[in-house]
């Protein structure tokens, strides 16, 4: 494993074992086959045609747009939420309502832009708007950290919705698309215990021998640990390394581990 991907997996395995939670009374085998699980699932999710991959090249590919939210709503039976947003005219000054749509309210990226639209009224935002068809479809909205002055969110909320087609590109320039990418970054990682790390480990030794004596080899590279002043491991390559080169337990060496770290 080279060490690039070797600390790409350990930032996901960080985070599947911060949503398994920590061992404690469970069996640890069984706590280790979760967290495998929930890592190699993170890691789908994010690689290219994966659910988020393809969210973040759609977003890559976004107009941003930034004032403040209006409204959000929806109107009779409609499939799409509205949102209403006032926006500052970079020459002029002058402001300008206009009106923006959500995808179908069917799909979860759609309902949670809207879930996140109401929080959000009365207040700065900035969308990302998706470009290349006529319906302005928002993506994604965020706070910009600004609020109106002057303007109650419950009120605003039930403002007449003033429609403007102006594309948004009048106002603000198309952000630069992000170029293609192997596999996206994985969240960065400030340290990992050995609780978290032995995960990595585990992963690395030969899955086509016994549990129990893949135990023992565990066990045996726990000895080899360092950890820095903070309680982190800081020779996990090294730690990972030696995990792929654990010898056959048929071997004199393989021999001797199970009889000095019994499982």
């Amino acid at each position: 494993m080279s060490g690039d991907n070797s600390a790409g997996m350990v930032a996901w395995v960080d985070l599947a074992v911060r949503a398994v939670g920590p061992v404690a009374g469970r069996n640890y085998e069984a706590w280790l086959a979760e967290v495998d699980q929930v890592a190699v699932d993170l890691w789908l999710m994010s690689a290219p045609g994966g659910t988020v991959g393809r969210r973040a090249t759609e977003l890559s590919t976004c107009v941003p747009v930034t004032g403040v939210l209006v409204s959000a709503g929806v109107s009779g039976g409609e499939a799409h939420a509205r949102l209403v947003v006032r926006v500052r005219e970079a020459t002029s000054g002058t402001s300008d309502e206009r009106t923006y749509t959500t995808e179908e309210l069917t799909g979860r990226w759609a309902r949670d832009v809207f879930e996140r639209a109401r929080s959000l009224v009365g207040q700065g935002v900035q969308l990302l708007v998706s470009q290349g068809s006529e319906q302005l479809r928002v993506l994604h909205i965020g706070g910009s950290g600004l609020r109106e002055s002057g303007t109650n969110a419950g009120e605003a909320a039930h403002e007449p919705v003033r429609n403007s087609t102006r594309s948004p590109a009048a106002t603000a320039q198309p952000a630069p698309a992000a170029s293609a990418q192997p596999a996206p970054a994985p969240p960065s990682v400030v340290g990992v215990t050995w609780e978290e790390g032995s995960v990595l480990v585990w992963r690395n030794i030969d899955r086509s021998w016994d549990a129990t004596y893949r135990t023992s080899c565990l066990l045996a590279l726990r000895d080899r640990v360092v950890l820095d002043n903070a309680g982190f491991v800081s020779n996990l390559d090294e730690l990972v390394a030696l995990a792929q080169e654990s010898p056959d337990p048929d071997t004199p060496r393989g021999k001797d581990i199970i009889a000095r770290y019994p499982a």
